[in-house]
């Protein structure tokens, strides 16, 4: 639930950095599996990935398990299978909380926390980490707990939130980081949420990344479906 209230947040802080603004665009071939505690089989899907910051559209060109679109704009997907609109569904308004917006944006290191009023709390040094703990703020603590934020050489590794009674709630590892046009970008995050029905586990791989792409605009700027 901590995640899906943070989507809801729309508190604002003004301005951003010129460094931050530079990068706008993000294309990068990506695997995703998906395990699901009491189902024996998990769920692998492949393709690339267009995200236009400006824009505020994600396309997922899907190759495997079958070719079809994924196209996110605002509060709806759109899904596309040769040139069909297979159907539109309301989705969370992810927008700047995006990981591919927060990696442009140079806000991966504090998750976005700031930006949605969180404040920073205790501070400790465990080996080569650092471990901060991150308040939520005062109108939301009735629904919201503290997020830790662990990191290391100034890159986030890992996130774990939890809800008001301090009961985990998910967790999030940043691995394999690479460097693209200066952005450290992790090459792999692992996704764990806890439900009462078990652990649901997603694993997205990253590579072959493109920063501020200048061409394939069909891609970035699509237009949406007949009858969206």
């Amino acid at each position: 639930m901590t995640l899906r209230f943070l989507l809801f947040l729309t508190l604002s802080v003004a301005g951003q950095t010129l460094t931050a603004q530079h990068f706008f665009r993000f294309k990068s071939d990506f695997s995703i599996k998906e395990k699901e505690a009491g189902k024996d089989q998990g769920r692998l899907i492949t393709g690339t990935i267009y995200y236009d910051k400006n824009l505020q559209k994600t396309v997922y060109n899907i190759r495997f398990p079958e070719p079809e679109q994924w196209l996110v704009r605002d509060t709806f997907m759109y899904r596309k299978k040769a040139d069909t609109l297979v159907s539109k569904q309301v989705v969370p308004p992810v927008g700047e909380f995006s990981i591919f917006n927060m990696i442009l944006s140079q806000q991966l290191t504090d998750f976005g926390l700031a930006k949605v009023g969180y404040t920073p709390g205790d501070v400790q040094q465990d080996g080569n980490q650092v471990i901060a703990q991150w308040l939520p703020p005062e109108q939301f603590k009735a629904y919201l707990g503290p997020v830790s934020l662990a990191s290391e050489q100034k890159r986030l590794t890992a996130a774990a939130f939890y809800d008001k009674d301090q009961k985990l709630v998910s967790k999030f590892y940043f691995q394999d980081y690479t460097m693209e046009n200066g952005l450290a970008i992790p090459g792999k995050i692992y996704q764990i949420y806890y439900r009462e029905s078990g652990e649901f586990v997603r694993i997205m791989a990253l590579k072959n990344v493109t920063i501020n792409q200048t061409d394939e605009d069909q891609f970035y700027d699509f237009e949406l479906p007949a009858g969206g």
